[in-house]
C-alpha cells in the first residue's frame, strides 16, 4: 500500500521511475500533523476498531496512542524499516514505524482482511495518498463499505493533481475505473499506466533553477511548470509491450483528482447503484485535499437531484482547472494592480 507520508516538501530530488513521491519528502518540511489530519480525526475514534492503510512514517491513528488500528501495507515492518534506513531516516524515528498486521494491496482489501480472520466490522478506515495508486479503486470503495459498520466512515487524503507532477494530466474518468471493475485488469495495464504518468508528468522550476515535484497553491507560476519529454517513456512502453510478458509492476499514480472530480466520481457511483456513500472534500493549500466518505442508505438518489448536483460539480471542475491557468494568473495580477492603483489614488485624494 502506498504510504501516507507528507506532501508539503520543497525537496527537489527526483525519485526513480514509478516510486511514490512520499518516499523522498523530508518530514521537517511537513505541515503540522494536527492541522494536516484534522478532518480525518473527526471520524477516527479510539473506542472503535479501525484500519489504516500505508501509514509509513506518519500514522494518522498510531497504536502507541491507544488507537485500535489494524495496519495494512504492501511491505512488511522489516521492509519498511529497512527502506527508512536507506532513506536516511533518523534512527530515533525508525522504531516509530507502525507494525504491519496485514501485507497486501488495498485493491483487494476485503479479501485481505477476511482472509486473515478478521470477521468484525470497523468504525473507520483511513488512507493517505493511497487511492490514486490502486489498480481497482471502485472495488476498494465497495470493500470499504462491506468492512465498515453502519455509520462508519472512510477518511482519506488524496493528492490534488493541480499542484503536482499530474498537473497536465487529464482527471480520472469513471468509465476507465468501471472497465477495470467489470472487465478486470489487463496484463499490459502497468505498462500503459506508467507511460501515462511519465509521458505527461510535470515539475515546477523555481527562480533558482531547482525542480520541484509538487508545490502548494501559493507557488503556482504557470510559466514555470515544465512538461516532460515523452520519448523516453514511449521507448520503454514499446520495449515492455514487445516483450510479451507482464511488465514490471507500476507503483505510480493511476488516477488523478481535484476535489470536485473526486466528488463527481462518488456521486456517479452512487447514482449507478455501485456504492452507497456520500463524499465531502476539504481542500488544503495545494498539494492534497482531505475527503470523508460516509455510508448512507442504499438506493439511487433522485434523478433530478443527481442531474443538478452533477451539473454543479462539472462547473466546479472547470473552475478548479481555471484557477491554475496562466490566463487566470494574468487576470488576478491585473486586478491586484488595479486595486493598488485605486488605493494609491484614494490615498492621494485624501
Amino acid at each position: 500500500m502506498q504510504e501516507g507520508a507528507a506532501r508539503r516538501s520543497r525537496r527537489t530530488a527526483s525519485p526513480p521511475h514509478d516510486a511514490p513521491l512520499s518516499l523522498f519528502l523530508s518530514p521537517s518540511a511537513r505541515g503540522s500533523a494536527v492541522e494536516r489530519f484534522r478532518h480525518l480525526h473527526t471520524v477516527i475514534r479510539k473506542d472503535s476498531p479501525g484500519i489504516e492503510i500505508g501509514p509509513w512514517r506518519h500514522p494518522v491513528a498510531p497504536k502507541r496512542d491507544g488507537y485500535r488500528t489494524t495496519v495494512i501495507d504492501i511491505l512488511d515492518t522489516d521492509q519498511l524499516r529497512a527502506m527508512a534506513r536507506q532513506r536516511d531516516v533518523p534512527d530515533c524515528e525508525i522504531p516509530l514505524i507502525e507494525e504491519v498486521d496485514i501485507v497486501g494491496d488495498g485493491s483487494n482489501l476485503l479479501d485481505l482482511v477476511r482472509g486473515r480472520g478478521f470477521s468484525e466490522r470497523f468504525g473507520w478506515i483511513v488512507s493517505c495518498h493511497n487511492f490514486e495508486h490502486l489498480t481497482d479503486p471502485v472495488r476498494f470503495l465497495c470493500d470499504c463499505e462491506e468492512l465498515l459498520e453502519p455509520g462508519g466512515a472512510l477518511a482519506m487524503i488524496v493528492p490534488d493533481k493541480r499542484y503536482s507532477i499530474d498537473r497536465f494530466q487529464p482527471p480520472a474518468i469513471l468509465a476507465d475505473m468501471l472497465r477495470i471493475r467489470i472487465g478486470g485488469p489487463r496484463h499490459d495495464d502497468d505498462a500503459w499506466d506508467r507511460f501515462r504518468q511519465q509521458a505527461l508528468k510535470s515539475h515546477l522550476v523555481d527562480s533558482n533553477g531547482k525542480r520541484h515535484l509538487l508545490w502548494s497553491s501559493d507557488h503556482n507560476d504557470a510559466g514555470a511548470i515544465v512538461a516532460a519529454d515523452p520519448r523516453p517513456a514511449f521507448d520503454r512502453l514499446r520495449r515492455e509491450l514487445g516483450a510479451g510478458v507482464p511488465p514490471e509492476g507500476f507503483r505510480g499514480h493511476r488516477w488523478r483528482f481535484s476535489p470536485a472530480v473526486f466528488e463527481l466520481m462518488i456521486l456517479d457511483l452512487r447514482a449507478l447503484g455501485i456504492v452507497s456513500m456520500e463524499a465531502e472534500t476539504f481542500p488544503a493549500d495545494g498539494v492534497e485535499f482531505s475527503v470523508i466518505l460516509r455510508t448512507c442508505p442504499a438506493g439511487n438518489p433522485e434523478g433530478s437531484d443527481t442531474v443538478a448536483r452533477r451539473s454543479a460539480l462539472c462547473r466546479r471542475i472547470e473552475d478548479e482547472a481555471a484557477v491554475v491557468s496562466g490566463a487566470h494568473a494574468a487576470v488576478v495580477g491585473e486586478l491586484a494592480a488595479a486595486r493598488a492603483e485605486i488605493a494609491r489614488l484614494r490615498s492621494g485624494a485624501g
